[in-house]
């Protein structure tokens, strides 16, 4: 099902006819190129445990793009005899088995899951109380911010 091309780089998906092969995508983006042969889509994924190269077929990456797939998501290939006339062809198909849920919008724009945004409003509130309550010195702009990423980062830790 993989091939080593020999030069240390990563082996590649190799179907043989009528077989197919689950992948999880490693990266967004392919790598888009051109050869000899032509243009190429190179992705990055992961079968059977392992890193690997999957060249796809302008087909393939045409309906990859269409899915709207993401690092993480699983898909599966299929390598499939189809007659055409007097020839027997190999037609590469495509299919989507998971994707990743969108993580929902928590009431900021960017519709991140985390809450990391409460907590930094939290902490820059609380370092603006400390300057009250400490009024003994001279409290400048830079160390309310100080006192804020301080007690963001140390609260970020614990969770």
């Amino acid at each position: 099902m993989t091939q080593n091309n020999g030069n240390g780089n990563r082996q590649k998906v190799e179907l043989a006819l009528n077989s197919e092969a689950k992948l999880t995508l490693s990266k967004d983006k392919c790598y888009e190129g051109t050869n000899a042969y032509g243009t190429y889509y190179l992705y990055s994924v992961e079968h059977e445990g392992e890193q690997k190269s999957f060249f796809a077929t302008p087909e393939v990456h045409q309906q990859i793009l269409e899915s709207g797939i993401r690092t993480g998501d699983q898909f599966v290939i299929r390598k499939k005899a189809v007659q055409n006339g007097r020839k027997v062809m190999a037609k590469i198909e495509f299919e989507v088995i998971s994707k990743q849920p969108t993580p929902p919008a928590n009431g900021n724009e960017n519709g991140h899951s985390d809450n990391f945004r409460d907590l930094m409003k939290s902490c820059v509130a609380e370092a603006v109380e400390i300057t009250k309550e400490v009024n003994t010195i001279p409290w400048q702009n830079e160390d309310v911010r100080s006192i804020a990423l301080t007690m963001f980062i140390q609260r970020a830790r614990l969770n």
